[in-house]
């Protein structure tokens, strides 16, 4: 990851975008990074080729589906987006309520306007050898459908709201 950019003491992962004046919007995915990390099979933190292994960090409404629309991470890219990432650690009791501002040209990625202002869900780290590119809502998909995973493995699960 020594590649990428930092911001804030945070690496900014491949498929985050950047605005024209240069602002990394970390927590939003490049709809069209993502779909080239997903087809060519790049890590999407690091944007290098996976390998033998790698792990889909999925959401828990991903796992009946068998399939997700984030891009497979290598193990130590996947250990340290467990760590970084708000969400995914469950630091986050709900997504952000309003879109980030990109510009004109960039698409939001797969389901970011569904999960405005929507509770957190649980995570779950799916390791595997390999995985299909599926079509899920009009975008491409990791699907570990027909390849059964190695091992599925709780991450976090959604923070408390207070009451």
């Amino acid at each position: 990851m020594a590649h990428l950019p930092v911001l804030g003491g945070l690496v900014v992962p491949w498929v985050t975008p950047r605005t024209a004046d240069g602002r990394y919007l970390l927590g939003a995915v490049d709809a069209a990074k993502t779909s080239t990390a997903i087809h060519r099979r790049l890590c999407g933190v690091c944007g290098r080729a996976l390998g033998d292994r790698l792990v889909l960090l999925v959401r828990e409404s991903d796992l009946a589906r068998c399939a997700s629309t984030e891009p497979g991470l290598h193990p130590h890219c996947a250990a340290y987006t467990i760590a970084a990432c708000p969400m995914v650690a469950g630091r986050r009791s709900h997504y952000r309520a309003s879109a980030h501002k990109i510009d004109a040209d960039a698409v939001h990625g797969a389901d970011s306007d569904r999960r405005l202002g929507a509770p957190a869900e649980a995570w779950h780290a799916v390791w595997l050898i390999r995985y299909d590119v599926v079509t899920l809502c009009c975008h491409p998909a990791a699907c570990y459908l027909v390849t059964p995973p190695l091992r599925i493995r709780p991450i976090t699960a959604p923070p408390r709201t207070r009451s």
